[in-house]
Order: structure tokens, then C-alpha cells, then sequence
């Protein structure tokens, strides 16, 4: 009885709702819309954004009066306890965000572990849920200025043209590149794109997915959310059908990486491509690709496959990833998964140092110093060891960095011949602002000159005043 006087009086004092959409209740000025759908937290976000009657927010809750509205609304609308509200946040550590950007004012937090805010219909408090968890939800918006969302997903064709005048500058959106042959099997593909520590969290702006080695070319889509993202490439997996016939023909996996640093609605400064390679292009030129990538201060990583399906030139995406500041990974097909999780792309990885080693047989080298211009909290160290695969000639190589001026405090980095793939690397949690002198000792079983790559990123580059340059 006395819910329905609750809710009877609530009706009643919004009687003259200005909501858009008539089933929705007005409360405080903002309207809600309560929806019976059970869904993981970004899930639902993503319905008040895109398919609500009315774009709209999850759920805000500024004060102790909207949510006991709330929480009474909600009692009668759902058969559950517990509804998302729009409060989330990155990690532990991370502060609170409101969906729509309001300042946090506040809480009223009960218990639980996870990053997503649920309210409970019979308290109103707030608990925390992880990922995976499910809730009904309710949406909010302004009814005098309802949010706007850019679409999901582009779809261009539009090319750009290059001039002489570049405004591209770090710390701006970055987009990333997914790209796969069509010759490799589709639960690869699969497994790679789930394995490669990408997600909503990641801080790229943009998700591009590309399928090259098609008899007819496909066109790059671009999403701005990972979960869209991931419904596509999950529905547009490899189909032998599709592919080229025989060995002959070789890869156009160099024209995918022009087609998408040349198109003109998705921003491609500080790109970072992902390029999974089954068959090898048949052009050992690849000036073209490499100019073109540096003139966007982009990034391209490989993992190429030790059992190529055609093509001649092994070692253009290696040579192309040396160029660009990247890594190339080699391995069979069924392990390109633990390939991809060896290749630094959680987050947008911002070089401050690298160097292509031609080494041979056993000795030490002196590479170039590494400048640190500012500390840096968080790092990691790269290296691949050969410039082919399957690995057959590295025994193993110890990479050490060390101030000029405290030589008694080494870093190293090491690996040996039992390494299952051929990139090793080692994250350290602070480096000072300093010139640091860098050796890598090595040993190999014959004479065969052959490139190793050694890459130092950090993952703060909107705090960059420049790029650094790109070595040969």
C-alpha cells in the first residue's frame, strides 16, 4: 500500500512531463526511461546511446532525491533488485566518471568489487560489479537538449592527398589498424583479435578492421567502439572462398596499410597497425608504404607466418615494421595468438628509442644512446631476434641499458634459444631523465648477417612535445 501511494504521488507531480518520449518519467529535470533488458554494463550504455527511442545516457544520478525516485520507479518496473546506473570507472585506482561527463557530487556506495555501478531497488545503494556481470538498466537524458552520438561505425572510400604541410602532433586520438590475410585459418584470426589485450580501455579512438588477400578488395570499416568492433570481425572471418588461387600471386597486405593511412574520415596520426600476414607480398620495394606511414608518424606491427601460401618476398613486412618503429613476430599459424600478446598494443605505444642491430655469429655491440628527455613512470624493453622464421640460428643475446653516470645500476633484458617465438621483452616501472649507453651481447651459430630490433616504448605520449625519428 505504501509503495503504490509512493507511486501515486510520484504521477501525479509529474503529471505534466516534459519527456520526449511519453513513457518516460521526468525527475529533477532530467527524463528516465527504465529498461527491461538484462545487460553487461557497456552493453546497456550502448542501448541508451544508439537505440533508445530518444539518445540518451546511462543513467545520472546527482543527488540522494533521484535516487530514492529511482529506486521506487525501479521496484515497480523490474522484477530484479538492481539496475545499472551510468557511474563506472578504468580500474581500481582510477576516479568515477558519469556516461555523461557530470562531475561526481554523489555517491552512495554499499559493497562489491568491479568498476561498474549498480543500484539496489530496495536500499538505493550503490554496489560495484565486475565484467560479465548483467543488469537491467535505465537511461537518462535532458528533454531540452537530448545527446548526440557519432555513429558506431564509418564506412569510407574517400582518399586523401598528401602535401607538404603535416599538423600531425602527439597527443591527439589514435586510431589502430586490425588487418588479416584471408588465407589464414578464421579461428586464428579470431583468436588473435580476442587475444590482443585491446579494449575499451585502451585510449584509441578508432578500430579499424581490414581483409586483404581477396580476389575482390574489400573495404576497411571503421568502428569507435571495441565491442562493435568485435561482432564484425567475429561475422567476417577468413573464407577460403573468397581467396586467391595458387602460390603465385603475392600479398596485398602493403596496399591495405596505404589504403587506410590514405583515407580522409578517420584521423591516422600516431596510428598503430596490427597487420597478421599468411602469404608474402611479391614486391621487394617498399618505400612507398614506409614513407607514407612515417609521414603520419604511424607504427606497424606483424606476425607473420613460418608456412607462407604464397609470394616471394619474406622479408618485406619484417623490413617494414624496422622501418616504422614496430616489431615483427614470426611463428606457425595455431600460435598467433601468444604471437599477438608479444607485440606492445594494450595501449598506444609511443617510441622513445630504437635501433636495427645487424648481427652475426658472437659478439657485443654498442648501440646508439638512448635519451630520456623526462621520467618516465612506466616502460617496456623489445626485441626480436631475427629478421625470419622459423628461428634457427639464435642462441641468445643480453641487452643492457645503464646512465653513463650510475654504471653500477644495469637493466637487462634476455632471452636464449628456448624461446618459443622470436620477441622477448621486460616492463620497467621507472626510468629517470637521463643519456643511457646501450649494449646488446649476442651469439648466433653461423655468420649469416641478419637484423634484430630493439624498441623502448612508454605509454604516455600526450605528454610528448615531439616524435622521436625513425631508424633505418
Amino acid at each position: 500500500m505504501f509503495l503504490q501511494l509512493i507511486l501515486f504521488l510520484l504521477s501525479a507531480s509529474h503529471a505534466d512531463s516534459d519527456c520526449i518520449d511519453i513513457e518516460d518519467k521526468e525527475i529533477g529535470g532530467l527524463c528516465y526511461k527504465f529498461v527491461n533488458l538484462s545487460m553487461e554494463f557497456y552493453d546497456a550504455r550502448k542501448w541508451c546511446h544508439y537505440q533508445s527511442p530518444v539518445p540518451s545516457y546511462l543513467a545520472y544520478v546527482p543527488d540522494l532525491s533521484t535516487s530514492n525516485f529511482l529506486a521506487t520507479y525501479a521496484r515497480a518496473a523490474f522484477e530484479t533488485n538492481r539496475f545499472w546506473i551510468g557511474l563506472s570507472r578504468f580500474d581500481y585506482f582510477d576516479p568515477y566518471l558519469w556516461d555523461n561527463g557530470r562531475p561526481v557530487t554523489y555517491t552512495n556506495f554499499g559493497t562489491g568489487t568491479g568498476n561498474f555501478v549498480a543500484e539496489h531497488t530496495l536500499n538505493g545503494k550503490w554496489y560495484l560489479y565486475g565484467n560479465g556481470a548483467k543488469n537491467v538498466f535505465v537511461c537518462s537524458y535532458d528533454p531540452a537538449a537530448p545527446p548526440t552520438f557519432p555513429p558506431p561505425f564509418i564506412l569510407t572510400t574517400r582518399q586523401s592527398t598528401i602535401t607538404s604541410a603535416n599538423s600531425c602532433q602527439p597527443g591527439g586520438p589514435i586510431s589502430f589498424l586490425f588487418a588479416y590475410s584471408n588465407d589464414l585459418d578464421p579461428q586464428v584470426v579470431k583468436d588473435s583479435w580476442d587475444l590482443s589485450n585491446i579494449d575499451d580501455y585502451s585510449g584509441y579512438s578508432v578500430y579499424a578492421i581490414a581483409k586483404f588477400d581477396v580476389l575482390e578488395e574489400e573495404d576497411i570499416v571503421y568502428f569507435l567502439d571495441k565491442k562493435l568492433a568485435t561482432t564484425y570481425v567475429h561475422s567476417h572471418l577468413s573464407n577460403s572462398s573468397l581467396g586467391f588461387n595458387g602460390t603465385t600471386t603475392g600479398s596485398d597486405s602493403l596496399r591495405i596499410i596505404e589504403k587506410f593511412f590514405n583515407n580522409k574520415d578517420v584521423t591516422v596520426c600516431g596510428s598503430v597497425c596490427l597487420i597478421l600476414e599468411k602469404r608474402y607480398p611479391n614486391d621487394e620495394d617498399i618505400s612507398k608504404t614506409v614513407s607514407l606511414v612515417r609521414y603520419y608518424h604511424g607504427i606497424v606491427y606483424a606476425v607473420s607466418s613460418i608456412n607462407p601460401s604464397g609470394g616471394t618476398q619474406s622479408k618485406a613486412i619484417y623490413n617494414l615494421t624496422s622501418r616504422t618503429n614496430g616489431i615483427c613476430n614470426f611463428g606457425t599459424d595455431y600460435y598467433a595468438g601468444k604471437l599477438v600478446t608479444s607485440v606492445p598494443m594494450f595501449y598506444p605505444p609511443y617510441p622513445i628509442y630504437c635501433a636495427n642491430v645487424l648481427v652475426s655469429g658472437q659478439n657485443i655491440t654498442e648501440l646508439p644512446s638512448m635519451y630520456v628527455p623526462q621520467s618516465i613512470m612506466y616502460y617496456t624493453v623489445f626485441a626480436s631476434v631475427e629478421d625470419h622464421g622459423p628461428l634457427d640460428n639464435f642462441q641468445s643475446f643480453d641487452f643492457s641499458w645503464f646512465n653513463s653516470d650510475e654504471p653500477r645500476y644495469i637493466q637487462h633484458l634476455q632471452s636464449n634459444s628456448t624461446v618459443m617465438d622470436g620477441v622477448t621483452s621486460s616492463g620497467v616501472y621507472y626510468i629517470a631523465p637521463e643519456i643511457y649507453t646501450m649494449k646488446v651481447q649476442y651469439n648466433y651459430t653461423n655468420k649469416m648477417e641478419q637484423a634484430m630490433q630493439v624498441r623502448v616504448y612508454t605509454y604516455d605520449g600526450e605528454n610528448s612535445a615531439d616524435w622521436i625519428p625513425y631508424c633505418d
